[in-house]
């Protein structure tokens, strides 16, 4: 039977394999959408300075990081229809288990979070790639929107809670649930096919030797993560503590930030193939620093909101973008990806101990500065990147 132009069997097929990925990103979004908001009561609970917190977001990172480098690897002969689930699954039980660890268990989990945020960075990224590349559709686009709309109904939904004062631990249980149902669905979507089919390397950073065109996409993916990554996660208690904001307000303009991404990324979806990586990049770190910097000098929660709903859509198509770069710089998408991904990590290494340390010794106005120089950084990598990556030989 001869397959369409749309892709393997035409749209019913294309949707089947689609949706229940964007489905999974969004829940990995909204996981953290409720955590942005939910912070400050997580720290309360378990009595945890803004210092000791960065400490425990590099460890996260670096169980990110070991799981893309040594664990990635070795799963990528698996069908995307097992590695796709069970990481969601992972992330899943990490988030209850936020909910319901004492805080002697503090640490074990975070390092729990890490690995399914590892595991999800490769292997729906991957099965992304796979379709866009098959398709000709801007599917890492539309994935990527998905993890914005996460992060809109996470963090409204967190805000009501607290406005309703009701548990931040129901919260975090409620995104746990929420991962778990879409990693049913994908256990049964139709892409039953491994991540990669040629030899395994020992770990997924050796694409970068092995293909060194790599290294523009993942320095771009590095600053795309710090800047994203780093609103995820600090930008809620900028709002609250430094602004004092309500929990509502924090909601709200986080909601902005990541409203704007994803109709950022639905627009990007119309025009990435026309502007081209490259000009794309550009666009992202230049009107990501001007958001930024009005985020940083102002001292109202409205005019804040409005600047990182600017960011935001600024922001929106950078990382997609640099995923996309990958196309063509390597006939082994899973460890391009995993080792692109990987880079994007370090950056959490050591960023979220010094933006700790700035927010404990000066204040979070100074920590949030220092996230919105990495805007600089995607200018800067956009300049080098390549729209059209020549395919290896």
């Amino acid at each position: 039977m001869a397959r369409t132009a749309a892709g393997y069997g035409g749209e019913p097929l294309v949707r089947s394999r689609t949706l229940p990925l964007l489905a999974g990103y969004w829940s990995f979004g909204q996981f953290w959408g409720f955590w942005v908001i939910l912070v400050l009561e997580f720290q309360l609970q378990h009595g945890l300075t803004d210092s000791r917190l960065g400490l425990l977001y590099s460890l996260l990172s670096l169980a990110a990081i070991a799981t893309m480098l040594a664990g990635a690897p070795r799963l990528q002969r698996l069908s995307l229809r097992a590695s796709v689930p069970a990481s969601l699954a992972c992330l899943a039980v990490a988030s209850v288990a936020l909910a319901l660890q004492p805080t002697s268990l503090v640490v074990a989990t975070f390092v729990l979070v890490g690995i399914g945020n590892g595991l999800i960075d490769v292997y729906l990224n991957v099965a992304a790639q796979r379709e866009e590349t098959r398709t000709r559709r801007p599917v890492l686009q539309w994935l990527h929107a998905s993890y914005a709309l996460g992060g809109v109904t996470g963090a409204a939904t967190a805000g009501a809670l607290r406005t309703a004062d009701i548990d931040h631990r129901i919260g975090l249980a409620a995104a746990g649930l929420a991962l778990l149902a879409t990693a049913g669905w994908n256990a049964r979507r139709a892409l039953d096919e491994p991540a990669a089919d040629g030899a395994i390397g020992l770990l997924s950073v050796s694409a970068l030797r092995r293909f060194p065109a790599l290294w523009i996409p993942a320095i771009t993916v590095l600053f795309c993560f710090l800047v994203e990554g780093s609103m995820d996660i600090w930008s809620g208690l900028y709002l609250r503590e430094e602004l004092g904001a309500s929990a509502a307000a924090a909601g709200g303009a986080f909601v902005a930030f990541a409203g704007a991404l994803f109709v950022g990324r639905l627009f990007a979806a119309k025009v990435l193939f026309g502007l081209g990586a490259r000009r794309t990049i550009i666009i992202s770190g230049i009107g990501g620093g001007i958001g930024g910097t009005i985020a940083v000098l102002s001292e109202s929660t409205v005019v804040v909101a409005a600047a990182f709903l600017l960011m935001g859509f600024a922001m929106s198509a950078a990382a997609p973008a640099g995923f996309s770069l990958v196309e063509g710089s390597t006939t082994d998408p899973s460890s391009a990806i995993a080792a692109v991904a990987t880079v994007g990590y370090t950056g959490f290494v050591w960023s979220p101990p010094l933006l700790g340390w700035i927010a404990d010794t000066v204040d979070l106005r100074a920590a949030m500065a220092v996230i919105v120089l990495a805007t600089a950084g995607i200018t800067v990598t956009g300049l080098f990147a390549r729209s059209k990556p020549k395919r290896a030989g």
